[in-house]
């Protein structure tokens, strides 16, 4: 007797529809971890990260795309920022050249300092990051952001669609 598994195009779309239902389902709960994690960190200072994390499912001939993705340098989170490839210089009068973020991220800095009611010079936050990097990066960096979330995320996704295709064949087994 050899088992053999019977699926019509209903059920089947009917399957799919379940798996990608369970897949959003679980990125959903990790972009909920991942932003609750965000916040017990102390790193939510305007709330554009959390915002701009967004889950996306899509069918391809392979099987399901699953992604969480968010605005970029979301890594930086756990990483900090390394210090920059190019560094930036102004010129003074007498000619002698001096380290100088450039504006656009001097405004980031101040913007962050701002919201977080931090006092001091944004140019010298600014110009400190671009040269040596952030402390967080200095200090080498964090695990508890996203990193730590992504083998349970996997695991649960695991677990539900194993238990969908175990309740498929014990219902549509037949010998034939």
């Amino acid at each position: 007797m050899n088992p053999e598994i019977s699926f019509d195009t209903q059920s089947r779309e009917s399957v799919n529809y379940g798996l990608q239902l369970m897949l959003q389902e679980e990125l959903e709960k990790l972009r909920a971890r991942v932003a609750t994690n965000i916040v017990m960190a102390g790193q939510n200072t305007t709330g554009k990260t959390i915002a701009s994390m967004k889950t996306r499912v899509e069918a391809t001939s392979d099987g399901f795309l699953g992604a969480l993705t968010a605005r970029p340098y979301f890594g930086a989170l756990e990483t900090g920022s390394r210090p920059w490839r190019t560094q930036y210089y102004k010129t003074k009068k007498d000619g002698s050249r001096y380290l100088a973020a450039p504006k656009f991220f001097i405004d980031i800095m101040r913007d962050w300092m701002n919201a977080k009611n931090i006092p001091g010079s944004p140019f010298l936050v600014a110009t400190k990051i671009m040269s040596e990097g952030s402390k967080l990066f200095r200090e080498g960096g964090r695990e508890d952001i996203y990193t730590n979330e992504i083998p349970q995320t996997i695991s649960n996704i695991q677990e539900r669609f194993t238990g969908v295709f175990n309740f498929i064949v014990i219902q549509k087994l037949s010998f034939k």
